[in-house]
């Protein structure tokens, strides 16, 4: 059974694709997308032994060691072109997933979505996909354990550019306003102005243009509220 972030991850997955799950870790999405019939198949991916040796683990209890094929290696390295049709990376920083991303663009080119979920880094990591013309068709937002998430779902196709507080909180989720929506923003207020307290000791902070960027980026935050 798939916790809230991961079951909102699996509901943006599109019938009958085929799948990586990269950074796998226990195997848990695959599984979960495999046995409720969403996928015919799936790779699961990890660049550290000790997660793929337990998605193999968990693969083989689920008996479904013919249908998901767990792999060792960084990123989107351990795939083939037009292998799958989505590639999913999750539980990881927006920097990293960018990087993972950079490193393998004849892969990105071949597949038809990307479904995001990172830790940080919303803005660079969304920002990069409308660089290399993919866009943002779908966001979701998902509380678990106290901790509030972002679910992006990309496509290739340019569409237009959202705007710079956009890049952060997500140009759907800025749209449609869910539930959680009011929260997540409160939250990176509550981040923001936690780091203008703190500069707020020091002159040369105060006389800084990060310090004016803070400013200018809460008041776009609570502008949204």
């Amino acid at each position: 059974m798939l916790g809230s972030r991961l079951k909102t991850v699996a509901d943006f997955v599109p019938p009958k694709s085929i799948i990586a799950d990269i950074g796998t870790d226990h195997g848990y999405l695959p599984i979960e997308l495999i046995k409720s019939g969403k996928c015919p198949k799936a790779i699961a991916g990890d660049v550290n032994e000790g997660p793929y040796l337990a998605a193999k683990r968990s693969v083989r209890d689920a008996g479904l060691l013919s249908k998901i094929d767990i792999r060792l290696g960084s990123g989107l390295s351990i795939l083939q072109k037009n292998e799958v049709d989505i590639a999913i990376f999750c539980g990881m920083g927006g920097n990293l997933i960018r990087q993972l991303l950079i490193d393998e663009p004849d892969i990105v080119n071949s597949l038809k979505g990307l479904i995001l979920q990172p830790q940080q880094g919303y803005s660079a990591l969304r920002h990069y996909l409308y660089e290399i013309n993919w866009h943002i068709a779908d966001e979701a937002i998902a509380k678990e354990d106290g901790r509030i998430y972002q679910i992006i779902y990309a496509v290739p196709g340019k569409a237009d550019m959202p705007s710079e507080i956009e890049f952060e909180i997500g140009p759907i989720l800025n749209s449609k306003r869910p539930p959680l929506f009011a929260e997540m923003v409160n939250e990176f207020i509550t981040k923001a102005n936690r780091s203008l307290k703190g500069m707020n000791k020091s002159e040369k902070a105060r006389a800084s243009q990060h310090y004016v960027d803070l400013q200018n980026y809460v008041q776009k935050l609570e502008a949204l509220l």
